[in-house]
């Protein structure tokens, strides 16, 4: 009865685990909950204030496909200081989350016989979009390089059919922030081969000093004609359940954006749109800044007690709100008999024992990982992993 593609089309993993822990949590189990992809914290007073404002003035119309006008102009502004690059309203457009901006460039831009290089470890949903647009995802591995990109090894992942290469930073699981050397060699080499750059930088303000994030169009002006950059209010400004995603590109990719969008989810909700105007006033800088100080602290706090439990070993991520630690270790041991042959049963039994929700690795193509998000409170922080470190020590 379904279509052949649906057959080899899985839920996301870290969509099942979020979900999970909160089942247990319902059924009254208290369970720490590392695996969420959001920030637990209310968005600031006057985002809402903005959304309530626009309820009350009726604002339930469609709007444009890809936005109102004075949303695409602020978000154009935006993008314009950020890469350096004069970008108008007819280059920019809001979706119903990164996701769907993602969804849409990957679909307007791939077909089958492309190929399309994915860095890995890699964001659960990066590979299945590009296989759903009929494309071929090529992974290239990064853990050996503290999951940085190797310019030198991506280059042989190129053939006659590569279309595309997918980037994000900061990175989601690994917390890794690409180099401005890194990126620069990047896009010189995607213009060498006239590769389109998908640029999802999601994470952007959500990076630890020393580090700095780097806008690849920023870096490189000339590869703008070959980039859709993407990016999200959802993290920086706490507002992950009101889907609200930005997308910037050339302007004949960006009208093919808003074609397919017409067809699919016509515009995106209108009171969000409001509130991702106020969102954009300047008096929202101190929110942001205080959401990464308090993620800095909590960072901290995380490395600090991973560091404690035997047998796993974790690169310092430098961005975003995950720990990716390395759990090799544990492959081969037990738990009351039962053996943890796969990352996906230590998840299980963490679950079930230790009554802590995380990812396994195998969610991002790597199997001997798990993603521990830290943006949760500090006190469920501490008792999670001190659990962790419990379990861990308790294993044959």
């Amino acid at each position: 009865m379904l279509a052949e593609r649906m057959k080899h089309l899985s839920g996301s993993k870290t969509t099942g685990m979020r979900n999970l822990a909160r089942k247990m949590r319902a059924e009254g189990v208290r369970v720490v909950n590392f695996a969420a992809g959001e920030l637990d914290q209310d968005t600031s007073p006057s985002i809402k204030q903005a959304a309530r404002q626009a309820i009350d003035a009726g604002r339930t119309q469609y709007t444009d496909t890809l936005g109102i006008s004075e949303l695409r102009e602020r978000l154009a502004q935006k993008v314009t200081r950020k890469t350096g690059i004069q970008y108008t309203a007819d280059e920019v457009g809001f979706s119903a989350g990164a996701k769907q901006a993602l969804f849409n460039a990957v679909f307007v831009l791939f077909q089958p016989n492309d190929e399309v290089i994915i860095p890995a470890p890699y964001w659960v949903t990066f590979p299945e979009q590009v296989r759903m647009a009929g494309a071929t995802p090529v992974f290239l591995p990064t853990q050996h390089h503290d999951f940085q990109i190797d310019v030198d090894e991506l280059a042989k992942c190129i053939t006659p059919r590569t279309r595309g290469i997918v980037l994000n930073t900061p990175h989601n699981p690994t917390g890794a922030v690409y180099s401005a050397r890194d990126l620069e060699a990047i896009a010189r080499l995607a213009l060498q081969h006239n590769l389109v750059c998908i640029f999802d930088e999601c994470y952007e303000e959500l990076v630890y000093a020393p580090a700095v994030h780097h806008n690849i169009v920023k870096l490189v002006p000339e590869i703008k004609g070959r980039t859709v950059l993407v990016g999200s209010f959802s993290k920086t400004y706490c507002i992950a359940g009101w889907r609200a995603g930005v997308v910037a590109a050339p302007q004949p990719i960006l009208k093919a954006i808003a074609n397919l969008q017409s067809h699919t989810a016509s515009n995106t909700c209108n009171i969000v749109q409001y509130a991702a105007l106020a969102a954009l006033d300047p008096a929202n800088d101190a929110f942001v800044a205080g959401i990464r100080a308090q993620l800095s602290t909590q960072r901290a706090t995380a490395l600090q007690l991973i560091g404690k439990i035997p047998g796993l070993s974790c690169v310092v991520p430098t961005g975003a709100f995950y720990l990716f630690p390395d759990i090799s270790e544990l492959l081969g041991k037990s738990l009351k008999g039962q053996r943890i042959e796969t990352v996906d049963r230590l998840a299980e039994l963490l679950l079930e024992h230790a009554h802590i929700a995380i990812v396994p690795g195998s969610a991002f193509g790597a199997d001997h990982y798990i993603r521990i998000s830290y943006a949760i409170p500090a006190e469920e922080i501490v008792a999670g992993l001190t659990q962790l470190e419990q379990f861990v020590r308790s294993l044959a």
